[in-house]
């Protein structure tokens, strides 16, 4: 009986001990506590193509007023990234209105030689460099996209508090006839190879038109190379529709899915560098002027993320610099794109009539 109560006594100090012991820790010791802050983001086909029937009377976009007025909408909404394309001859239009943006990717040009890409954003961008796909199908009809340097577009936004970003900005080949789908389908395959290279030291985003949907029946290719071989997730599916890459019936009975739900437009986000990043809003948006007019053929698209540093958070050793625009080899790419694309012209100018 003695023996009892001296152990019951000995087993109470040493729980006492014991919490002692892990509240000093605890003092001693804080917790990791997260840190996080939210992005804001903008993908928009803009629609820069110049209006080529307007030349023989039977055209009716006036794309340089739609540049403006783009501008002045994305202005005034203040994301604090935007990511384009088919920003081609009418940049001066857009970027005159982008008065909150001051650091922006080079622009490559007009067409031809142009590729139509850029991001504007708040935050500080470095390492800009751009790659053409390796396949492309179309001269003047099925999207034309031999005919303009269509790629990928690649940054590294530093979004602050050691946190820097794999940005990239893509245009995928357009139409779905056999060519382009067999090029679209090569082009995510060239994508998903050039992320992969970069490691996982940083999150990544990406965005673009990628010209095709999760709900088709053939998706050349999109949940292969960036759901399995990148590990992606996108944010309006994962927001819209629980994560669910494959069923979308709970959608088909709201009507088209362009510029609504699964469209060309997406956003995806990949973990990396101990930093998470997590979907907070996605949204699918057409842009009007004042009198009604759509400003593009395509919808935006919108997300805001929320970027959180967790506890295995490590800075990335990745060097920095400012892409310079080097005149005389713009000057000399241009030239030779603009040379090879008249090849091309010469070549299918009997598709001419299908077009105009």
């Amino acid at each position: 009986m003695g023996e009892t109560i001296i152990m019951k006594k000995t087993r109470n100090v040493l729980a006492m001990l014991l919490s002692f012991v892990l509240l000093l820790s605890a003092l001693c010791v804080p917790a990791f506590a997260a840190e996080k802050k939210t992005v804001s983001l903008l993908n928009y086909n803009v629609a820069g193509l110049p209006d080529f029937k307007r030349l023989i009377g039977k055209g009716d976009k006036d794309v340089p007023k739609n540049q403006r007025n783009i501008g002045k909408i994305l202005n005034s909404r203040s994301y604090d990234i935007v990511a384009v394309q088919e920003d081609f001859g009418y940049h001066s239009k857009l970027v005159g209105e982008l008065s909150a943006y001051g650091n922006r990717t080079q622009h490559t040009g007009s067409i031809p030689g142009g590729d139509g890409m850029n991001i504007y954003s708040k935050f500080p961008v470095y390492n800009e460099s751009r790659v053409t796909w390796n396949k492309a199908y179309g001269v003047f009809d099925n999207g034309a996209d031999e005919m303009t340097p269509k790629g990928i577009l690649y940054c590294v936004i530093d979004l602050g508090d050691g946190v820097l970003v794999d940005f990239y900005d893509i245009h995928a080949d357009a139409y779905g006839d056999k060519g382009s789908k067999e090029a679209r389908r090569d082009n995510f395959k060239q994508l998903a190879e050039l992320i992969n290279s970069r490691g996982t030291d940083r999150p990544v985003i990406v965005t673009g038109d990628f010209n095709v949907y999760f709900n088709m029946k053939d998706d050349d290719g999109l949940k292969e190379y960036m759901l399995d071989a990148c590990s992606f997730k996108e944010a309006w599916v994962e927001l819209h529709n629980n994560g669910d890459y494959y069923d979308f019936s709970a959608f088909r009975k709201s009507g088209e899915a362009w510029g609504n739900w699964d469209s060309a437009e997406k956003f995806f986000y990949r973990d990396g560098g101990g930093v998470s990043l997590v979907p907070l809003k996605s949204e699918y948006e057409f842009l009007y002027a004042e009198d009604g007019t759509n400003l593009s053929d395509h919808a935006s698209l919108s997300a805001v993320f929320e970027v959180v540093k967790t506890e295995n958070f490590k800075e990335s050793d990745i060097s920095l610099s400012v892409t310079a625009r080097n005149e005389r080899d713009s000057f000399i790419k241009r030239v030779f794109l603009i040379l090879t694309d008249l090849f091309k012209a010469f070549a299918h100018l009997g598709e001419l009539k299908n077009v105009l």
